[in-house]
């Protein structure tokens, strides 16, 4: 079983971005193994390639998370999503946190904590029940006319 979980409550109705919330959930659940794994390791030199494989996942998040948000910031200005500079500013204010973590762990090369585990998978779950799913409603809506 998965640490985070894909729920039907995630669903906004907009299957690509429904898609999209399915890989970043993934992706999470990736860097959380390998957060874990590198947490039960005994040797130095284990360690370090763990830290490589934790480095390897939190940058495909950022990576692909970046992507989710272009895409779903496309969406908002192709249907005048009339929330759209809210929904943007939140989208900004992420990847500014997870891109602090990731330099904290880059220049440090000291093991992330699950605090950002624990923030990935809250803001997440916070952001798609919320943010979302009003602005997939509105796309729906929009497409529909």
């Amino acid at each position: 079983m998965a640490f985070f979980e894909w729920e039907d409550r995630f669903r906004v109705g907009v299957d690509e971005i429904d898609r999209q919330h399915q890989r970043l959930i993934g992706l999470i659940n990736e860097l959380h193994a390998a957060i874990t794994r590198s947490d039960e390791l005994a040797t130095m030199a284990a360690v370090l390639a763990e830290m490589d494989a934790i480095t390897s996942a939190l940058a495909e998040l950022i990576r692909y998370t970046e992507y989710h948000f272009s895409t779903e910031e496309g969406l908002m200005v192709e249907c005048a999503y009339p929330e759209c500079d809210d929904h943007r500013h939140a989208h900004q204010q992420f990847i500014e946190k997870v891109q602090g973590y990731q330099q904290q762990f880059e220049k440090k090369k000291t093991r992330l904590s699950v605090d950002l585990i624990d923030f990935l998978v809250q803001w997440w779950r916070a952001h798609i029940q919320d943010s979302d799913k009003r602005c997939g409603a509105y796309v729906i809506s929009r497409r529909s006319r």
